[in-house]
């Protein structure tokens, strides 16, 4: 089963996508966008189609006391509108720190995150997907 991970952004949104086995998220696009929804909705359908996704996962940004703020009920507002687009499963993911994450990884490779924001996305995303996949082997 391949699943995408999408870490949702205002301004860019993140994709990556697991192998059909389910056990190894890489990164595929950051999707660049400013108040058209219909941009990223197209393209994430694009995706799905060109590569047989049958779930997405999206990360939910909660509060460290695991409450949902702001950027939550964007994250939900925005799942409403891809589940009307896509009929598939769109599933929620703690993604707490999945930035933070990614910053170390890209850190971890000797490269420099300074103005690459959309490697940084896309790394966000492969976070998230990963360590579902990782949950969800373990269950």
């Amino acid at each position: 089963m391949i699943i995408i991970g999408i870490d949702y952004g205002e301004k860019r949104i993140g994709v990556a996508k697991s192998d059909p086995l389910g056990l190894l998220a890489h990164g595929i696009t950051t999707i660049e966008w400013d108040r058209d929804i219909e941009k990223p909705i197209n393209q994430i359908q694009q995706i799905v189609i060109q590569h047989n996704v049958e779930k997405i996962v999206l990360g939910l940004p909660l509060n460290m006391d695991d409450t949902e703020g702001e950027k939550a009920i964007k994250v939900r507002d925005f799942a409403d509108v891809l589940k009307k687009r896509i009929n598939i499963p769109v599933e929620f993911y703690d993604e707490r720190l999945s930035t933070v994450e990614a910053h170390d990884i890209i850190h971890m490779q000797g490269k420099k995150t300074g103005k690459n924001k959309k490697r940084i996305d896309m790394v966000a995303a492969c976070v998230i997907l990963q360590s579902y996949l990782d949950n969800i082997k373990k269950k």
